[in-house]
């Protein structure tokens, strides 16, 4: 099996579970994205990536993007994670606007639901995730599925989900 880094950053914690799990089976090398300009890229044959998804957007992905020219020759990866179901229409629309389409045609992309935890989120986040919650019940009412699933905390992490990208490893 080849050399494997895992570099990952996580807000409230749904990423890093992923990347544990991924270590765990795989025996990677972890790399939190605080450490990651200290990490020796070159001994790794395959590098993955895993952030959260934001309004759209992964996390620390314009980083990584930079990166990828030193990364030449290296099998790439992406793994994203957010509050939506795995397979909610238009998320690939949403991940592609994140790479160019040369970016898009390098690196294998997975995503994978996480959750959401409030009590882990700062203040921040808290305020732009009560606005929604307010644009939502405005738009579809205190009983629509979207609401309700946005007015919680939750964990939807699966091992399951990772079964495409560990295969992906091999």
């Amino acid at each position: 099996m080849s050399k494997i880094g895992v570099i990952y950053k996580s807000k409230t914690g749904f990423t890093q579970k992923y990347a544990q799990w991924i270590a765990e089976e795989t025996g990677c090398d972890l790399i939190p994205y605080e450490q990651r300009e200290q990490a020796d890229y070159s001994h790794y044959d395959t590098i993955l990536y895993g952030g959260g998804v934001y309004a759209g957007t992964i996390g620390g992905i314009k980083w990584f993007r930079k990166k990828l020219p030193e990364l030449s020759g290296k099998k790439i990866g992406v793994f994203a994670t957010g509050s939506r179901p795995e397979h909610t229409p238009g998320l690939e629309k949403e991940w592609k606007q994140n790479f160019t389409p040369e970016e898009w045609g390098r690196i294998k992309v997975f995503y994978m639901q996480g959750g959401l935890a409030y009590e882990k989120m700062g203040a921040a986040d808290k305020l732009l995730m009560s606005m929604f919650r307010g644009m939502m019940k405005k738009k579809e009412g205190e009983d629509s599925e979207m609401y309700q699933a946005i007015s919680r905390s939750y964990d939807n992490t699966s091992r399951e989900s990772l079964k495409g990208l560990l295969e992906w490893l091999k």
